[in-house]
């Protein structure tokens, strides 16, 4: 077919432009679009997030609540089982939890009974398995010592009619609410134990203290002639003074304190004073809520198990009283035959593990304390409180061993102050938190 030149030129414009055409059309953007995405997201995006920051924070706070509720529950079961005193737990209880911010505020407790934020009860177990249930007891009850007390609970709470009120949202505006109320409830139950006393019968221990009068000389001549004409000593041929058959040193002195001098009955030996502190010890678990075990192990130069644990605390004073002293000092191996306490059949599995290591002197003999504590540690859950008794007991080496048996230590310079250390280790029960 003909075309002409005019035709021709036509179709090659028209080829030529309709590339650059269709090119322009598609690379023309769509800012509108997108404008509007922006606008319809971005409200969305800050709603979650402040829904989120809010989230966040009350889960922080509701955190934090349990954490000083908990703390303060422990504090006060433990200073009521220390001070049996209602008022002396609340304290404890307030004071503790006033350490512990919630939502960088103090957590304030009110003591009151009307705010119901600290209660005392007894916690009982559904089955062998089962959970703990507080009991509450009414706090005129626990201060007339009409019931057994072994529980405080803590009832932390920021709402309308606590101390700190309730706690303000960080973005209130965004919520249907502008502030929320969080609570907490902390048990804290005193356990059974299982003790074994270790006690130092070595020979120091029949040694008494005597504080002589000043000035005075058990061994000048009058002295010992008052005490030949007493048949503690005799004089041989030339003139040296030998104990007659039967006495001793401790005799000899005994007869100047109470014959010679007439200062009345001789100073108690630091057994006899033992003896009166563990008596005291027992006193005191027989009156704590709890059902303690108790065993006897002693040392001299070696150690004995001397009675199984026990609910029986006339065997306990009855085998402490048969008990005799004389010899070296090994604390090791009284450790180690008290330990062998926890492995018969009479411990119990679930009960918690407590040793008391007395002596009057410094370890002379046999495995070092130290080891048998890092041993006991590593194999048992053994809490290791230590007592020494007169400023010549190697205190040292036995904070060291409470240290490594996560106990306490405790000094006594006098009977009194022993039978103080004694009974403030029997009213130290261990404290666990139920819920």
């Amino acid at each position: 077919m003909y075309h002409s030149p005019l035709s021709r030129n036509r179709d090659q414009r028209s080829n030529t432009c309709s590339p650059s055409i269709q090119s322009n059309v598609q690379s023309r953007p769509h800012h509108g679009g997108v404008t509007v995405l922006l606008a319809v997201v971005l409200p969305v995006l800050a709603i979650l997030a402040a829904f989120a920051i809010n989230s966040a924070h009350m889960q922080l706070t509701k955190t934090e609540l349990m954490i000083a509720s908990d703390a303060a529950a422990r504090s006060a079961g433990r200073t009521f089982s220390e001070e049996q005193t209602v008022e002396a737990a609340k304290q404890a209880a307030m004071i503790t939890a006033a350490l512990n911010n919630v939502n960088n505020e103090p957590l304030q407790l009110s003591t009151s009974d009307e705010g119901n934020e600290i209660e005392f009860g007894y916690s009982e177990q559904n089955g062998s398995a089962g959970r703990f249930v507080f009991n509450k007891i009414p706090t005129s009850q626990v201060n007339g010592n009409e019931l057994t007390v072994s529980s405080v609970r803590i009832n932390a709470k920021r709402d309308s009619s606590s101390q700190g009120g309730k706690v303000e949202l960080i973005f209130p505006s965004l919520m249907a609410r502008k502030d929320f109320s969080p609570t907490t409830s902390s048990v804290a139950m005193q356990v059974d134990r299982d003790i074994a006393l270790i006690l130092d019968r070595s020979g120091s221990m029949e040694w008494p203290d005597y504080d002589w009068p000043s000035g005075f000389n058990m061994w000048s001549r009058s002295a010992m002639d008052a005490a030949e004409d007493a048949n503690i000593i005799y004089y041989n041929r030339y003139g040296n003074a030998y104990y007659s058959s039967g006495q001793n040193e401790n005799t000899y002195k005994e007869f100047m304190w109470e014959e010679y001098l007439d200062l009345g009955p001789r100073p108690p030996t630091p057994w006899e004073n033992l003896v009166v502190a563990v008596n005291a010890f027992l006193d005191v678990l027989e009156d704590t809520p709890q059902n303690e075990q108790v065993s006897i192990a002693s040392y001299s130069n070696y150690g004995t198990l001397d009675i199984y644990l026990t609910h029986d605390y006339d065997d306990v004073r009855d085998t402490v009283a048969s008990l005799r002293t004389g010899g070296g000092t090994g604390i090791g191996r009284g450790m180690q035959s008290g330990e062998a306490a926890f492995e018969h059949a009479n411990a119990r599995p679930f009960a918690s593990k407590t040793m008391v290591v007395m002596t009057d002197g410094n370890h002379n003999t046999g495995i070092d304390p130290d080891d048998v504590a890092r041993s006991m540690m590593s194999n048992d859950n053994v809490n290791i409180q230590t007592v020494t008794f007169s400023d010549g007991a190697n205190q040292a080496d036995m904070q060291e061993v409470a240290r490594i048996g996560a106990g306490k230590h405790y000094h006594a310079s006098s009977g009194s102050e022993l039978v103080s250390a004694f009974q403030e280790i029997a009213n130290n029960l261990p404290t666990i938190l139920t819920k």
